[in-house]
């Protein structure tokens, strides 16, 4: 039996058996965010259109939006003209996020390499073959169990997981290897890192903390489901999701279990990952179409709005609004504090349908607010720009 089976199969079995070992936190009855009859419909400020889906989320720098999209081009607008910058093609679909630094963009692509490109003409600088694909596309699957880890970059750094059982450190300037680990499994979630430990989870369901300068493994947890959520660090806490089901807070040094929020058993999986502000961490699911407001500290829910859809990309909070995208064609901007709907924005038909009733629209690409704007990725190949104003 294929790894990639037992990891389905295998996952949901010790799910099931082991779902008593995580303590879930005694949340009161849910607080649903206020459904207003008529919330506001607001329109974009302005769109470009891809040949592909765009499931990578934006980054804005210096005046230029850089995202990815399934017609294996890296894209740069220019923020005030919305007018192409540049494009960069790749050897295949473009699902993660663009990391910025020093001028240059990296990017991986499902090819399994990770590309740096000049930040202003769009020229190759250099690329890394991230090893050989584990993983094979299969159709039935290709809408989301892509395994591209977003690049992140630390004190000159590049840090980045693949599709090889390999996860790297790589400097930035030259892309020489600084250091590997063998993590025995394939990769999605994106690294964080904080206080010299770079954080990251596997496809087997483990939460690594290695040390940035030697790989050396600091601590490590099994959470028995595939960790899909990249890592949120805030005050030494690092809080993360996987298929358990079930979003933890941890130690950041010792990798102690904090609190665990534990979604239902009917594999609603954490595939959202969370935003910490304010004290309250916001998280998406899948099957259990909520995005939740949690207590940081006590793991206690505090309210909930049901979305249209899975809300599967990690939130962004902004002067008190959540904004999050789900599958259902909606992009929601909610008040942090009440969970009341203040606006959305309805996105096109779905370029490519696998499942109607979940994926005829909308948004998986996780937003980013830059001056007064929030820009996300809609599976309609549109990349839009929405205003935040009240």
């Amino acid at each position: 039996m294929s790894e990639r089976i037992w990891c389905t199969l295998g996952c949901l079995t010790v799910m099931l058996t082991l779902m008593s070992a995580c303590q879930e936190a005694a949340a009161p009855e849910a607080v649903p965010g206020d459904d207003p009859a008529t919330p506001g419909v607001r329109e974009p400020i302005w769109t470009f259109a891809t040949q592909g889906e765009i499931w990578s989320s934006p980054t804005v720098d210096k005046g230029v939006v850089y995202f990815g999209s399934d017609d294996h081009f890296l894209y740069a607008v220019e923020v005030d003209t919305h007018e192409l910058k540049w494009k960069f093609e790749t050897g295949d679909i473009v699902r993660s996020r663009p990391a910025v630094a020093k001028g240059i963009v990296y990017i991986t692509s499902d090819n399994n390499y990770l590309y740096a490109v000049n930040a202003r003409t769009g020229k190759l600088v250099w690329d890394f073959n991230l090893g050989d694909t584990f993983v094979p596309r299969l159709p039935v699957t290709e809408s989301w169990d892509y395994m591209q880890s977003s690049p992140i970059v630390v004190d000159g750094i590049v840090y980045v997981g693949s599709a090889s059982f390999t996860f790297y450190a790589l400097d930035a300037r030259t892309g020489q290897e600084r250091w590997n680990y063998d993590m025995q499994s394939w990769m999605r979630s994106s690294p964080a890192v904080a206080d010299g430990i770079v954080y990251f989870g596997d496809w087997r369901g483990i939460i690594h903390a290695h040390d940035i300068e030697t790989g050396q493994e600091v601590w490590s947890l099994n959470t028995f489901g595939a960790v899909v959520p990249s890592p949120a660090i805030v005050d030494g806490v690092v809080y993360i999701g996987s298929k358990f089901p079930c979003l933890f807070a941890l130690d950041a040094k010792t990798g102690e279990k904090l609190w665990c929020f534990e979604y239902p058993g009917s594999i609603p999986w954490v595939e959202s990952s969370a935003a910490v502000a304010d004290g309250m961490v916001y998280v998406g699911s899948s099957d259990w179409f909520r995005v939740n407001a949690i207590d940081a500290k006590t793991g206690q829910l505090v309210w909930y709005f049901t979305t249209k859809g899975d809300p599967w990309c990690s939130p962004a909070v902004s002067e008190g609004v959540v904004y999050i995208g789900a599958t259902g064609g909606l992009f929601y901007a909610l008040d942090a504090r009440t969970g009341t709907e203040l606006w959305h924005t309805q996105t096109d038909e779905a370029l490519v349908t696998v499942d109607p009733l979940r994926f005829d629209g909308g948004v998986v690409s996780s937003p980013t607010v830059e001056d007064g704007v929030v820009y996300f990725g809609g599976l309609d190949g549109k990349l839009y720009a929405v205003s935040t104003a009240p």
